[in-house]
């Protein structure tokens, strides 16, 4: 019988995979080199300051970021890639909601977008599924609301809580916002683009 999980928290490095995915514990790993570039790169259809917004409440912009849904918890972040790979894919094996990565898409998607954990921990893969996934609460939320600043929010409450209402209740939303240096919002800084198929530009009012 599988030695069962502390309450006090997750240490998938005493889980029972492979010797050779454990290495030496070296600390969390930093902000990824170039990362603006490689939104722009890897995200094109959603503005810059809205990607990197995202990324830095979701996981302070480090590519191997893992975090388990529910009453769990690592006992710490894994510190390489091969670490990181060997943790989700035993916690996602045992069940587990798991976000990973730059965008911390969840574990649910990957079925969805044909993906293993392996490829989801790759940056650029990371990065455009969470741009796929915020445009897609985008769309779905100006249909509701109309285009602009009110739909982005709600897409934004969306991409943490699944719904319109429930990542204004905890404090998601306004985290992203202030992340990304947006005043509070008024008829000055909604956005207005002609059509939901070109780059989303949600922080810069449109002249």
């Amino acid at each position: 019988m599988e030695k069962p999980i502390p309450a006090q928290g997750i240490d998938p490095s005493k889980a029972p995979v492979p010797a050779r995915t454990l290495i030496r514990r070296i600390g969390i790993t930093p902000v990824l080199p170039g990362l603006e570039q490689l939104v722009l790169q890897c995200a094109p259809n959603v503005a810059p300051s809205t990607m990197m917004a995202v990324i830095r409440v979701e996981s302070g912009g480090n590519p191997l970021a893992l975090n388990v849904n529910g009453k769990q918890r690592l006992a710490r972040q894994p510190a390489s890639r091969q670490e990181a790979v060997a943790w989700a894919s035993w916690l996602v094996g045992k069940g587990y909601s798991v976000d990973i990565g730059l965008a911390q898409v969840n574990s649910a998607h990957l079925a969805r977008f044909n993906a293993s954990v392996d490829q989801l921990l790759d940056p650029c893969t990371n990065l455009s599924a969470g741009a796929r996934i915020l445009s897609e609460n985008y769309a779905d939320a100006a249909r509701r609301y109309g285009l602009g600043q009110v739909a982005l929010r709600a897409a934004i409450s969306a991409y943490n809580t699944g719904n319109h209402r429930d990542g204004f209740r905890n404090g998601y939303v306004g985290k992203v916002v202030a992340a990304a240096g947006v005043p509070p919002l008024t008829a000055a800084t909604t956005a207005k683009p002609a059509a939901l198929g070109e780059p989303l530009v949600y922080w810069v009012k449109r002249p």
